[in-house]
């Protein structure tokens, strides 16, 4: 399905019944790289797995900031109807999590970051590339330059931003192999007094999203 908010158009796809949660993927892929989490979480949550702007089947002619893309999931839930719905980020998709929660915190329930970032320059680029370059999902170098950009060009998000962050918040880092540091996600949920930080081992930026192990204990906190 596709929608225009904030004056282009996004791609989702809805999946399941329930209480409704948002997917945002990560950097340079698409709907297809969150199939995995989706089709569990559908078994128990109305999902709405989005491209966000510059991915997928969404516009891609258009600028590219965490700001504007925060404000095209604000306008979607809007559009849309729903209720307060739960966001789950991922990456990059996490990162436009946070925009959401702080620039429009009435809009949403709960928060899910997963392997998320508050700071860029906390990111070993050349290992960002690696780990880009294996994903099946991956779109070709063509649409790299724009997320380069993006992250180079993207502001810290400060202890005092994310202080503002009121609603119930899971902080989730693949450990020692995730690219994003565990000190980054520690400074996360340090910084957001509804939090609670979930460290996974022998797992890495992604991969606990395809093989779902942490599946559990994500759908405990979504219920509570």
């Amino acid at each position: 399905m596709d929608i225009v908010v904030n004056n282009i158009k996004i791609h989702y796809e809805i999946l399941g019944e329930g209480k409704p949660i948002i997917l945002l993927n990560p950097n340079s892929v698409n709907t297809n790289s969150m199939n995995f989490i989706a089709h569990k979480l559908a078994k128990d949550f109305k999902v709405y797995n989005v491209d966000r702007r510059c991915c997928g089947k969404s516009e891609r002619n258009c600028d590219l900031t965490y700001e504007e893309s925060a404000k095209d999931i604000y306008e979607l839930i809007q559009k849309l109807n729903l209720d307060k719905p739960m966001i789950l980020g991922s990456s990059g998709g996490a990162s436009v999590a946070l925009h959401l929660a702080i620039n429009y915190p009435d809009c949403i329930s709960k928060l899910v970051l997963c392997s998320g970032v508050a700071r860029m320059e906390k990111i070993e680029m050349p290992k960002y590339a690696v780990i880009m370059n294996k994903l099946p999902w991956y779109p070709g170098k063509k649409n790299i330059v724009k997320f380069e950009n993006l992250n180079n060009t993207a502001k810290e998000i400060t202890p005092e931003q994310l202080s503002k962050i009121t609603v119930p918040t899971l902080v989730i880092n693949g450990g020692k192999k995730d690219i994003v540091p565990i000190e980054e996600a520690k400074y996360i949920a340090d910084s957001i007094s509804n939090s609670q930080l979930l460290l996974l081992e022998n797992e890495g930026h992604f991969s606990y999203l395809i093989n779902c192990k942490c599946y559990d204990k994500l759908k405990d906190f979504l219920n509570k």
